[in-house]
């Protein structure tokens, strides 16, 4: 398995704000007691950890066809977090583990994306593992979003990537139904072999004599060396994003890079089907991540279209760009610029200074 602590903190939340909308959301008191309450605890369990990450910035935010606002926002580059992880040596080459996340929001200290988070909306799972891979059961990461993330050059940013604006987000037109983890799934997660690993999930709609609201996803990736590739397929039929009439949606995400060191190229496509609704829709990113000083220059560029027989037709184009700079091994600064234009509206500019630190 590639390295699921890196994969944590490169790309879920990652790397920008998952879904969410309204930000009135409940003080996060009981996060802070059940982590003082945890500390104490750390040394019954092997290599138990307390982590998250913080990401905050001032800027303008104006999409086309809105009016601007200005402010101080969260997780500009990656989604502001907290977890809890550990595991428990069982014996003859079987692992306990488990591991509790969940979303904070910077600016005003309240728990969650949205309100309708819970506290643990990140990840909430027990997994066992082995040579065979790891099989987890809870409230699981959809390997849709690390698909989508991998391979975008702002490594899954919701507020100034312009793929994962478009492929998650509402105000953009959220083009995967379903959500960045899922409820109630079983997971899969191989061990890697010759570079190549798989991860699997199965939600269960828990609906009495039906399984119609079940949701299944598989993604391979490939990593070795400097280039890496991945391709994921999802069936959802259960979670927001699906439009009124529709009972089901298909998802496709294939992503490839290839570091030359001088500079790291990235591309991505993703297609959407949705029965009832008939709509789909398809996604193109080319990217960049150039090596400069102790940062880096990030550049994205995305074409969507959205054909549908319930809306009117229409493409969307953006443009971002940004330079991240590292002060130090757990903390960096960020200046982040992004155009946005659809067909027949105005068009929108977007501007961010913000800071991110790996606690």
């Amino acid at each position: 398995m590639y390295k699921e602590r890196q994969a944590s903190f490169a790309v879920y939340g990652k790397a920008g704000s998952e879904p969410g909308g309204s930000r009135r959301a409940q003080p996060i008191v009981r996060l802070y007691a059940l982590a003082l309450f945890a500390l104490p605890c750390a040394s019954y369990a092997t290599n138990a950890q307390l982590y998250g990450l913080a990401d905050a910035y001032v800027g303008v935010t104006h999409l086309s066809g809105q009016r601007s606002a200005t402010g101080v926002e969260s997780g500009g580059l990656q989604t502001s977090f907290w977890g809890m992880t550990g595991s428990e040596d069982l014996g003859a080459g079987l692992k306990a583990n488990y591991r509790l996340e969940g979303f904070f929001q910077m600016d005003t200290g309240a728990n969650g994306r949205a309100p309708t988070d819970g506290l643990f909306s990140r990840n909430a799972y027990v997994g066992l593992e082995g040579g065979f891979g790891e099989v987890r059961l809870g409230r699981l990461a959809n390997p849709t979003f690390l698909a989508t993330a991998l391979f975008d050059a702002f490594s899954g940013s919701t507020k100034f990537s312009p793929l994962q604006n478009v492929l998650w987000t509402p105000q953009q037109g959220r083009f995967i139904a379903g959500d960045t983890a899922w409820n109630n799934a079983i997971g899969y997660y191989s061990p890697e072999f010759a570079g190549i690993s798989f991860r699997g999930l199965y939600s269960l709609g828990e609906q009495p004599g039906t399984n119609s609201q079940n949701n299944a996803v598989g993604m391979l990736l490939y990593d070795r060396g400097p280039l890496s590739a991945s391709f994921g397929i999802q069936k959802t039929r259960l979670g927001p994003g699906l439009p009124a009439g529709s009972w089901a949606q298909t998802a496709m995400v294939g992503g490839l890079s290839y570091d030359f060191k001088a500079i790291k190229l990235l591309t991505e496509y993703a297609h959407t089907s949705t029965s009832g609704a008939s709509t789909t829709t398809d996604a193109l990113q080319v990217g960049a991540q150039i090596p400069v000083g102790s940062g880096k220059i990030l550049a994205s560029a995305v074409s969507s279209r959205v054909r549908s027989d319930v809306m009117a037709d229409y493409r969307r184009h953006g443009l971002a760009g940004g330079y991240d700079y590292a002060l130090s091994k757990r903390t960096d600064v960020y200046a982040v610029t992004m155009f946005d234009k659809v067909t027949g509206k105005g068009s929108g500019t977007s501007f961010a200074l913000g800071m991110r630190h790996k606690l």
